[in-house]
């Protein structure tokens, strides 16, 4: 049973709660709400996918994992990186054959593009300069534009689409600040790395403000309503320039661990303020 749930830690469960999330709200953007079939099988490519990319990173970052995640399942010595190979490839071919009864053509062209980032990511643009940031944050946004598709409707996914990528991205850099004493060990070519934390840190406040302003866009161009401007404004805009001020104030290990996980909450927020704003 113990193994059972470190595979699960695998396939990282607050990532899948996410995904399902982000689809559920994804659903009722739909001019009419589809079929709860259709949703489940969604969910099901969703998870399969999400988790087998996460399973196939872990492989990959075996020996990072030692220094900067100690407790995930392979450092600990309970699940191996082969065990963790098989998990990935079985969930990417459980995804492909789940997708099956709502395939169209729109559907194989965003899947196709999600496995080829999902693998190549885990593989080569991880410790790229940029590219990894760029890549995974890319595919969590694209879980919007995937469910949109299956749903019936590719451009209600957009906004949703952009608000998540900027979120994820910005997380991404600030993770790779906290993650700097691993990333050496592997002579990984990542932002801090490369540039230093204090230029990093004026990039992150760029992107920041980019997200900020560019989230008040579906307000202004009439796409969601006044709901969605309350709850950003008191639960994205206040949050992010708090983001801002803690990171120019402390760029420690520590603390930038402790605001990425603030941005992966903030982005539930951000998720409920679309699904409000269209009331």
């Amino acid at each position: 049973m113990k193994k059972v749930w470190e595979i699960l830690r695998l396939m990282r469960p607050l990532n899948l709660l996410q995904g399902g999330i982000a689809l559920l709200v994804t659903a009722t953007l739909m001019d009419e709400f589809p079929g709860w079939r259709r949703i489940l099988f969604a969910v099901g490519v969703v998870w399969a996918y999400t988790g087998a990319g996460n399973a196939l990173n872990d492989y990959c970052d075996a020996e990072i994992d030692r220094v900067n995640r100690p407790g995930r399942p392979i450092p600990k010595g309970i699940i191996s990186r082969q065990s963790a190979l098989v998990t990935a490839i079985v969930l990417f071919g459980a995804g492909t054959l789940i997708s099956i009864p709502v395939l169209t053509w729109e559907l194989v062209g965003i899947m196709g593009v999600a496995l080829f980032i999902l693998i190549s990511y885990s593989l080569y643009f991880k410790v790229r300069l940029f590219w990894g940031n760029l890549f995974v944050s890319l595919i969590l946004g694209m879980a919007f534009l995937f469910a949109a598709s299956a749903f019936g409707d590719i451009r209600k996914g957009v906004p949703p689409f952009f608000l998540a990528f900027g979120f994820n991205l910005i997380r991404e850099i600030v993770k790779d600040i906290q993650d700097m004493k691993g990333d050496r060990l592997v002579k990984a070519r990542t932002i801090p790395l490369i540039c230093g934390v204090f230029r990093t840190r004026l990039l992150i406040t760029a992107i920041t403000v980019l997200l900020m302003l560019g989230a008040l866009l579906p307000f202004l161009l009439n796409i969601y309503g006044n709901y969605y401007l309350l709850v950003l404004i008191f639960s994205v805009e206040i949050p992010l320039g708090y983001f801002l001020y803690s990171l120019s104030q402390n760029s420690s290990a520590e603390n930038c661990g402790r605001l990425a996980a603030l941005l992966k909450a903030d982005i539930f927020f951000g998720l409920l303020a679309i699904f409000l704003g269209r009331y």
